[in-house]
Formats: structure tokens, sequence, C-alpha cells
């Protein structure tokens, strides 16, 4: 199929960054809308900026950055590594909340907005949909700190499409800074099996493993932090939402869920249900969706993330969408490719599709018929996620291994 033809000058990139403000700031003036898509605010936006700068009070005052913190609302500790105390430095306090959430969230919109960069109105509107959808509401309601990793992975995954040695240097700084603030960035390394001139990917790759294992042994003490138990809930993410439904531990949905996304992975390039994809599209936008897909795998097999980790997807979700226009490979891939784009879209609004019919026809249930159907509600749609997180591990081992190929083929040829 071709693909549609570009609409001219920056329309799109315009009307997507327009139906985004306007959706957000409705939901600010009108917060019974994101209660009735089951987001909780607890009275107060920016919660989690809060509680990063209430931390970093909190140690200027003595307190200990592992103790409950009398400064947050919530009496968290802090779940992140120490770097995040230099906000201090910076001069921040908690009475900088509101302007540290708001650049927090205009880093992501405009970070967003610049790496999607959608070609016509069929994309805007498209990620205009992912935009406005629970996860993104939910990061940008408490600013949360996962708001900065994707400015920084955009950093990096624009970067490193770039040849010039800056502008690779830019993107291990950035892949650096994202991996010492919060942990899980640090598989985002892979991504530069992608990096080209195809010579450079293993060497380049090399590096990043390298500079993410280096940044994660000097907060290793810290990492614990960011191993707290999150509960099964709505607008949450991980393996273990149906492991602990079926009486597994969630050490037991670690290793299930890395041999199975391992096998599922085989299986797709085996049978051919990826061939021709690695290739498809430009470089800047595979990569990026290289590196979403690389943390959004590795945050759903390693525990249980709220929902707004699902932004990671947002490359990932135009690199379908434009392959599902264009691709022309066997029918088998092009399957895989829309099975793709709709199990994506179920993963960013199902909840709070739920959300939004519980509490609008359902609203005077008791406590125990929601718990009940919380628990029937992960039993069905789970294994849709579980399916998604296969897709992205054969991508993924396709991409690798088409790497391999042209590398050596280049070895050849010198």
């Amino acid at each position: 199929m071709n693909a549609p033809a570009p609409t001219s000058g920056n329309r799109p990139v315009l009307l997507l960054a327009a139906l985004c403000l306007l959706g957000w700031l409705a939901c600010a003036l009108l917060p019974r809308l994101l209660q009735a898509l089951g987001i909780t605010d607890y009275g107060q936006w920016y919660l989690d900026s809060y509680a990063v700068l209430a931390a970093s009070d909190a140690v200027r005052a003595g307190v200990s950055p592992d103790a409950a913190n009398p400064l947050d609302p919530l009496l968290r500790n802090h779940k992140y590594s120490d770097w995040w105390f230099g906000l201090r430095w910076m001069g921040l306090t908690r009475e900088s909340n509101f302007l540290l959430g708001t650049s927090w969230v205009a880093a992501f919109a405009l970070a967003a907005w610049l790496t999607l960069k959608p070609r016509n109105f069929r994309e805007a509107g498209w990620l205009a949909v992912l935009l406005l959808s629970p996860p993104v509401l939910l990061g940008i309601n408490r600013a949360n700190n996962d708001l900065v990793i994707f400015t920084l992975l955009a950093v990096c995954g624009a970067a490193a499409a770039v040849p010039a040695w800056p502008r690779q240097a830019l993107a291990l700084c950035a892949l650096a800074l994202a991996t010492g603030l919060k942990f899980y960035p640090a598989p985002a390394a892979l991504a530069f099996l992608w990096v080209r001139p195809v010579r450079r990917a293993p060497w380049a790759t090399l590096v990043a493993v390298l500079v993410g294992a280096l940044v994660l042994a000097s907060v290793w003490p810290q990492i614990a932090r960011g191993q707290f138990p999150v509960d099964s809930t709505m607008h949450t993410l991980g393996a273990p939402l149906l492991g602990r439904e079926l009486g597994w531990s969630d050490a037991a949905s670690l290793l299930v869920s890395v041999v199975g996304c391992t096998l599922g992975a085989v299986a797709l390039v085996a049978s051919r249900c990826t061939a021709g994809l690695a290739s498809q599209g430009l470089l800047r936008e595979r990569l990026l969706a290289a590196v979403g897909a690389i943390v959004l795998l590795a945050c759903f097999a390693a525990g249980v993330s709220y929902a707004y980790r699902w932004i990671f997807a947002l490359w990932l979700a135009l690199w379908l969408w434009r392959r599902a226009e264009e691709f022309g490979g066997s029918a088998r891939a092009r399957w895989t490719v829309r099975a793709g784009l709709g199990l994506l879209l179920f993963g960013f609004w199902s909840d709070g599709l739920l959300c939004l019919v519980v509490n609008r026809l359902l609203p005077s249930q008791p406590q125990t018929a929601i718990d009940a159907l919380q628990v029937s509600w992960r039993l069905w749609t789970q294994p849709l996620h579980w399916i998604l997180m296969i897709l992205l591990a054969g991508w993924l081992l396709e991409g690798a291994l088409a790497t391999g190929r042209e590398w050596r083929a280049s070895r050849v040829a010198c």
C-alpha cells in the first residue's frame, strides 16, 4: 500500500499540539474528567514532582532519604537515586513545585511533538488519541519524573540516529543521565544496535552498555529504593499482574515473562512474521521505536509499574502506524503490525474506559464487587498485554539479527 501524501508545512504538528493542549487543559479545569477515568489526584496536581522536591528538602534538614518523609503528603520515602538532590543546588524547594512540574510537562510535550512529528492529519489524530489517553494524563497530572526520562531518551534516540560523533556523544550522555536518575533506562543501551553506518553499531552498542553499567554501579546502593511494591489495581502495567492472579510470585512472573518473550520472539522470527520490518522507516523512527520498545519490555518483565510507563510506546505507535500504511511485506508480517497497533490502543485506553463505565453506569457498586470485577478484568486483558510484549520482543530480535546480517555483509565487502 502506498503511503498517503504528506500534508504541507507543519500543520499536522500544530494540530497535534493544539489537540493535546486543549485536552490537557480541559482535564485541569474539569477534574471530574480525570476522576471518571479512574485518575485520583489526592487534591493536588504535580504530586510526584512535589515528592522529589520534598525529599530534597528533607535531606537538607537531616532526614534520611530512605525514611518516611514527613514533608510529603503521602509520607513517601525517596524512591530514586541521590542524583535528584541536585535540584537543591538549583535553589528549588517545595515552593517551586508548580514551576518544576510545569517545566517537566512542557519538556515532555515538546519532546513528544518534535520526535513524533506527524506527516499528515491522520497521523496527528492517531497520536492525539494516545497523548490524551489515561496513562499520559496520569503522568501529566502527577508530573511524574518518567516525563523527564522520556525527554532524555528522546534526545538519546534522535541524537544516536545522526552519524556525527558529537551527536553520538550527546546520545550517550542522555542515556547516562536517564539511567542515573531512574535506573530502568539502562537496557535502552541495546538500541544502539540500530545505529548506522552499520560498521559503527557494535562499537556504539558496546560503549553504551559500558556507560550504562558504570552509571548503575555508581548508584548501586540506591537501586533498592526503586524496587517498591505496586499493588494490582487499575492503571498499572507489568507481567506480575497476571502472575499474581495465577498464584505466582513476582520472581516467577519475571522468569516466565523473560522465557516466554524470548521463545515467542524466536518463533515470530522463525515463522517470518517479522520479515522485512527491521529495515522499514527512517533511521530515527526505527531507533526511537527500538528505545521505547526495549524500555517498555524491560519494565513489563521487571515488575508492576504505574501506567504512565506506556508513554515509551509512543514512538513505537508511530512506527507501526507508518508500517501499516507503507509496508508491502508478507501477509503474516502485515498482520503482526496491525495486531500491534490494536494492542497498543488497547493498552493505552482499556483501564480508563473500564473506569469510565464503572464510574458512570455503576457508581453505587460495593467495593467487594469492584474488586471482583478488577480481578476478572485482569484475567481477561493481561494475556493481550503479554501478546503485545511478545510482538515487541520479536520485532527487536528481528532488528538485532538484521544488524548482524548487515554488519557481516559490510565486512565481506571490505
